[in-house]
């Protein structure tokens, strides 16, 4: 677990990521009356204003070997080709900074335009400008290009895939080439957070929906195995002042 705090629109925030003691957490904010948010990313209980976030975990206490194996056997393949063939350089980036998330942001940018996805860019980057301390970069480089750019977000136990970019291009064997770099870069993670220490490697999230683009994301997830793990997340009002402002937004919501 790790947890920050900061003051955002006049409220005071304290923000958790992966407590195992979320109730007890409450129950100290509630007493001591210090922040007006409680704001809860993969919670082991679904206190009042939390919803259902379901993701993949997969064991670092195993054998590398195991791990591996639980791949699915296209995935393995893809794996070893990469790392073995493509000539692809892994470039781990330990103490980010904040031109280099900078230089990140960039890039998402253009896949959240490409895509046609719905990211609030602004919000995702003062997220990840308050947890530099608590992220790890992944770079596969080819020819001098990255061609796929993950995140990790990490507390002592756990790192979770927070963001993954990959370029786009019109080439077929460039395109393959990209699908082969995806799979290599998490199992360069994978290896890396096991060789630290870490007992969690999270997948980042399985939507279990029928959007064709969603169920794309979660069956390439899902090829590397793990298990469904079902935690919570949301934010809790503990202030009168957070709570009005939260009535305020669900007002203004349903007159949309």
């Amino acid at each position: 677990m790790f947890s920050l705090d900061y003051v955002t629109k006049g409220l005071k925030v304290h923000e958790v990521y992966y407590s195992d003691n979320i109730l007890s957490i409450y129950n100290e904010n509630i007493k001591n009356k210090k922040y007006d948010i409680l704001k809860c990313y993969q919670v082991n209980e679904k206190l009042l204003g939390l919803v259902d976030f379901h993701t993949l975990h997969i064991d670092l206490n195993q054998p590398i070997d195991s791990i591996f194996s639980s791949f699915s056997q296209t995935t393995r393949n893809e794996v070893k080709r990469n790392i073995n063939k493509d000539e692809v350089d892994y470039i781990i980036v330990e103490d980010v900074s904040v031109k280099e998330l900078d230089d990140f942001m960039l890039m998402f940018q253009e896949f959240v335009k490409f895509k046609n996805l719905d990211v609030d860019i602004d919000n995702l980057y003062l997220s990840l400008k308050r947890n530099l301390k608590n992220i790890v970069f992944f770079k596969g480089v080819f020819n001098d290009e990255i061609i796929v750019f993950n995140i990790y977000l990490k507390d002592s136990l756990r790192a979770r895939l927070k963001c993954s970019v990959s370029i786009r291009s019109d080439d077929k064997v460039k395109r393959n080439l990209i699908g082969r770099t995806n799979r290599g870069i998490c199992f360069k993670a994978i290896e890396y957070f096991k060789d630290k220490g870490y007992s969690i490697f999270d997948l980042g999230g399985i939507s279990l929906s029928d959007d064709k683009d969603k169920k794309n994301i979660d069956s390439f997830k899902s090829k590397f195995g793990g298990v469904l793990i079902t935690e919570y997340e949301g934010n809790i009002p503990l202030s009168l002042k957070a709570k009005m402002v939260f009535s305020l937004y669900d007002i203004i919501k349903k007159l949309k």
